[in-house]
């Protein structure tokens, strides 16, 4: 059961991957309004931004697993309800943004 789970997750990842990939043409083309940040991202801003990517891609059921900072990048591993790591957001620690 849990591994049909995993690979529900893998294939929606999958899915919303294409169609991030859309938004991110978009969102290419429309100006972003800056944001100055005086101090780096702790790390439960970090987790807080993850909780909001996997709430806005709509993860019902995923989670923020551990968070590792490496390189001047916190790398948060998001799970499965069952605990199962189906993806690692590399979010950059100087300025919060969610990186490749």
């Amino acid at each position: 059961m849990r591994t049909l789970i995993a690979l529900a997750f893998v294939a929606a990842l999958g899915v919303t991957a294409a169609h991030a990939s859309d938004s991110a043409q978009v969102a290419a083309k429309e100006p972003a309004a800056s944001v100055a940040r005086t101090e780096p991202v702790s790390t439960a801003e970090a987790r807080d931004i993850a909780r909001t990517w996997l709430k806005t891609n709509n993860y019902r059921f995923g989670r923020v697993g551990d968070i590792r900072q490496k390189d001047g990048q916190f790398l948060v591993e998001l799970k499965s309800a069952d605990g199962i790591r189906f993806a690692t957001l590399k979010i950059d620690a100087a300025t919060g943004q969610i990186g490749g």
